[in-house]
């Protein structure tokens, strides 16, 4: 696909290296310089202050993916450079990829609405060792260690869900706090990485890696970017979405970026 956007967001990334590869391949994530650049994150933030009052989206749509299709043509061809597709299907050892899943703003205070005592994600994964994915996640405000940082377990991904899931509700238990066997888990695991992400730094990793959040202790933004290419077969949790945003426009979109964005059968 020809990259026709403008210069703002053109990646300046060289390809990965075989160690980097071999890194995400074992332990599910890498960690490389922002590829996008200063001026692409400051206008991504001048979008969604504009947009910042429209959140009156249908639960038939995800929330955040909204949010991210609303910036608009900036964002769709920020995902459809060519290099960036490449580095997915070299992570995904495949030659064909599409965007599934994607997201834009605070899914920590969404996810936080359901009550738990604290603004903290608990221990999950977004699939298992049968879910092929790879997600870039930016994000534009500092993720510190009062601003829920995110946690991974790394190599999770290679694992039964069951199995892990064992490993974290042993270590609650162990913890003392519990009287009963409990349904979600906040601890720390000892293997876990903790990432300070920041605007300098974009997280190449796949979401099939058990993460969780440390809690927000702060005031302020804690916002991130991201979006996820499958290999072919893959999940397309967000092509409603992507067809309720621009209903005036997918069907016109060249055959190509439909079957991107995960549009045709």
């Amino acid at each position: 696909m020809a990259y026709n956007g403008s210069n703002t967001c053109r990646i300046r990334s060289k390809m990965l290296t075989d160690t980097q590869i071999s890194h995400f391949y074992t332990h599910g994530f890498i960690l490389m310089k922002n590829p996008f650049g200063e001026a692409c994150m400051q206008q991504i933030d001048q979008a969604d202050s504009s947009n910042r009052k429209k959140n009156n989206w249908s639960s038939d749509f995800n929330k955040l993916a909204c949010q991210f299709l609303t910036v608009g043509e900036l964002v769709l061809e920020m995902v459809e450079q060519p290099k960036l597709i490449e580095m997915a299907k070299q992570l995904l050892d495949c030659d064909e990829v599409h965007i599934g899943a994607c997201g834009f703003g605070e899914a920590l205070k969404i996810i936080s609405q359901d009550g738990r005592p604290f603004q903290q994600v608990d221990w999950h994964s977004d699939g298992g060792p049968e879910v092929k994915q790879v997600s870039f996640r930016t994000a534009l405000d500092c993720h510190h260690s009062g601003n829920a940082p995110l946690r991974v377990l790394p190599g999770s991904h290679l694992r039964l869900k069951a199995e892990v899931w064992e490993e974290l509700i042993q270590l609650e238990i162990a913890s003392g706090q519990h009287q009963d066997i409990p349904s979600i888990s906040f601890v720390k695991h000892p293997a876990e990485v903790e990432i300070m992400l920041d605007p300098r730094w974009t997280l190449v990793w796949t979401p099939s890696c058990w993460h969780a959040t440390g809690i927000k202790t702060t005031i302020g933004l804690r916002r991130a970017i991201g979006w996820n290419y499958f290999p072919r077969g893959g999940r397309t949790r967000d092509a409603a979405a992507v067809k309720h945003i621009f209903s005036n426009q997918w069907e016109s979109w060249s055959l190509q970026r439909q079957k991107l964005w995960g549009l045709l059968d």
